[in-house]
């Protein structure tokens, strides 16, 4: 018992670690100064550790809001200041930051109160103007803009942005002359600012002034020749001049810069169309709908392409996808009866025909009206225009390219390792359980064969010695499916279970290794033949067959539940067993396993990432992007490259 007790406070300590080995350090000043520094990861992470200790001082939340909302983390950012404003309710500076971050979220309204709210408490804000002027301007009150951007300017704000803006407002009233005075003063007060040239460079392509216009985006792309906003401008100036081979260029190149941007590739791909590149179009289409994929007029354009180049079939098959998004669509029944006619399908290519006719008759249009109809389709779904340079040595870190999947689960940790790296269980006082703590990680790189191998050497020595522990036979197990012995490993997890039926570490990682067995027959080219798992190994000894009924999702799915009978607390558990349901497609058991592994480990921030993607998969991106948002503020730094991508288009 006493040393049960000494291992269960020294698994304490470990655990506290982080945040009492140094009580004197402020984390806030430390938070501040990576602040400064434009350091927003590490400003969070301090952040943080200073709201553990004092999380009734608004400052903090303020502080913490402004770092999330330099990761674009617009949700969290939100929260935090709302959070900072139930502390201190007198805060204009809070309000007007919290108004911005509404704003990028769409709600104007929302951001409107704050803003009204703010002026009470300091009605000489030129800031409150600048940003009331912004909300305006999305709500298209252009007129009440421009009042307010008067009124910044008559309390000093002389910055080119409160031009822009008063620009901006001008064009909304087609009132182009005046706009480019206003872009003119933004220019004379900084020069260098591409995005001055940039909007001059777009009222006068509205006043057909072609010429100045790409003289305009020259200048902007000679100040920054990294701007994909300046180089996708250009490409629509060049469009309209009739220079098919400068407009293909500039395109190229804001894709080049800004690899997820859908009005680069759509507007491509309706030049590629034009100079008869039929596979590069359709190619850019199906990028565009990878990107965007309830874009209407994307399937319809690439299925008409598919039947000039005679992939009917294809044709077909984006055609139907058109009408199932838009039923009315009258040109899509039209191309679809086309396409039927081709295939001899007779009656359904006539019934395609009688649909357009109807349809036709009922909007007096006629079916191959798309240039008419374009403009409409467009408006109901909206491209995404990532202009943000995602390939610049200056890259801020939200805009780093991530490749998007889920994290992956939590094997058991028999080594030593940095404490960030790994997951403590507190197993003290519990049943079925043969230590105090246990540890855990999802960092493949600390399991190394060194470590297994050494493992397995310790395991065998004490088994020959007759200690034929349930633990012992976990440990050489865990080992050994490690290193891809997976004949070995079922093995000793069966006669670690023989010796204690109610223990439940091998329950979860028998249902680990079978899960990794699964992944890996499947990741093989020639799988439906046996396939020997171990180099080296005797050939009866480690040969696996893909149809062997012990290894299925639905086994690893009853270890987990084993587990979980004897541990309904396991966190980790429910969290392995949410991306066996994912991996499976079963979404919504994912979601309730990563909701209850997150209910008994509110910090785990791996199951917030994860639950997240799920919720976006299935739009629902509100509830998603809290999720990632929770998840980024626990550490899981990939969340705001995420956010970026997803949650504010």
């Amino acid at each position: 018992m006493y040393r049960r007790l000494l291992m269960f406070l020294s698994g304490i300590i470990l655990l506290t670690l982080s945040v009492s080995a140094q009580p004197d350090l402020n984390f806030k000043q430390i938070g501040i100064t990576h602040l400064r520094k434009g350091e927003y990861i590490q400003a969070l992470e301090n952040l943080n550790l200073a709201i553990q200790k004092e999380p009734y001082f608004p400052e903090l939340y303020y502080l913490r809001g402004y770092a999330k909302y330099s990761l674009d983390d617009y949700i969290g950012a939100e929260w935090d200041y709302s959070k900072s404003l139930e502390l201190s309710p007198y805060q204009p500076e809070v309000f007007i930051k919290r108004a911005i971050v509404r704003d990028q979220q769409l709600n104007h309204t929302g951001a409107y109160e704050d803003l009204s709210r703010a002026l009470k408490l300091d009605s000489t804000n030129a800031e409150i103007y600048f940003n009331l002027a912004r909300v305006k301007l999305s709500l298209k009150k252009y007129y009440g803009c421009i009042g307010d951007c008067n009124k910044a300017i008559q309390l000093n704000y002389n910055h080119e942005s409160i031009y822009l803006l008063k620009g901006g407002a001008e064009v909304g009233l087609l009132r182009f002359d005046r706009a480019i005075a206003a872009f003119q003063k933004a220019i004379e007060i900084n020069p260098v600012n591409p995005y001055c040239h940039i909007q001059m460079g777009s009222a006068r392509m509205e006043l057909n002034q072609i010429d100045s216009a790409i003289r305009d985006f020259n200048r902007a792309l000679e100040i920054d020749s990294t701007n994909s906003y300046a180089f996708f401008n250009r490409a629509m100036a060049r469009i309209k001049k009739g220079d098919k081979s400068g407009s293909l260029g500039d395109l190229t190149n804001v894709i080049r810069l800004s690899p997820y941007n859908s009005y680069a590739y759509f507007n491509r791909a309706i030049i590629l169309n034009e100079m008869n590149d039929k596979k590069g179009a359709i190619n850019d289409f199906s990028i565009v709908i990878k990107l965007n994929p309830k874009n209407i007029i994307s399937y319809y354009y690439r299925g008409l392409m598919k039947a000039e180049i005679n992939d009917n079939q294809g044709a077909l098959e984006d055609l139907t996808k058109t009408i199932d998004l838009f039923p009315d669509y009258a040109d899509a029944y039209y191309g679809r009866y086309q396409v039927k006619s081709q295939l001899k399908d007779h009656h359904g290519a006539k019934l395609d025909y009688q649909r357009a006719i109807e349809l036709n008759e009922k909007n007096n249009r006629h079916p191959d009206s798309l240039a008419v109809k374009k403009n409409y389709l467009q408006s109901l779904v909206t491209l995404t225009g990532d202009f943000e340079v995602m390939n610049s040595l200056n890259l801020k870190f939200q805009d780093q390219y991530i490749d998007i999947q889920l994290i992956p689960m939590f094997n058991l940790f028999l080594g030593k390792a940095d404490f960030n790296l790994i997951r403590l269980y507190d197993t003290y006082q519990k049943k079925h359980y043969s230590s105090t703590i246990i540890a855990l990680t999802n960092q493949a790189q600390l399991i190394t064969d060194s470590l297994c191998k050494k493992l397995i050497e310790e395991q065998t020595m004490l088994i020959d010695s007759g200690k034929r522990l349930a633990e012992v036979y976990l440990k050489r197990a865990v080992s050994y499916a490690a290193l891809k012995k997976f004949n070995l490993a079922f093995e000793d997890f069966n006669f670690s279970l023989i010796i204690d039926t109610n223990c439940t570490l091998p329950y979860f990682c028998r249902a680990n290794a079978r899960y990794e067995l699964i992944q890996l027959i499947q990741s093989l080219d020639n799988y439906s033949n046996q396939i020997t798992i171990v180099d080296n190994a005797p050939a009866f000894q480690d040969q696996i067959r893909t149809d062997d009924l012990d290894h299925t999702y639905e086994n690893v799915i009853r270890d987990y539940r084993y587990a979980i009978d004897l541990d309904p607390d396991f966190p980790f558990a429910y969290y392995n067993r949410g991306v066996v349901y994912c991996t499976m497609g079963n979404y919504e058991k994912a979601i309730e396993d990563f909701s209850k592994a997150i209910a008994l480990k509110t910090d785990f921030g791996e199951a917030y990432y994860n639950r997240g993607l799920i919720r976006i998969l299935q739009d629902e991106k509100g509830t998603g992007c809290e999720d990632l948002s929770r998840a980024g503020e626990l550490g899981v730094l990939d969340a705001y490259r995420v956010i970026k991508r997803y949650c504010y288009k």
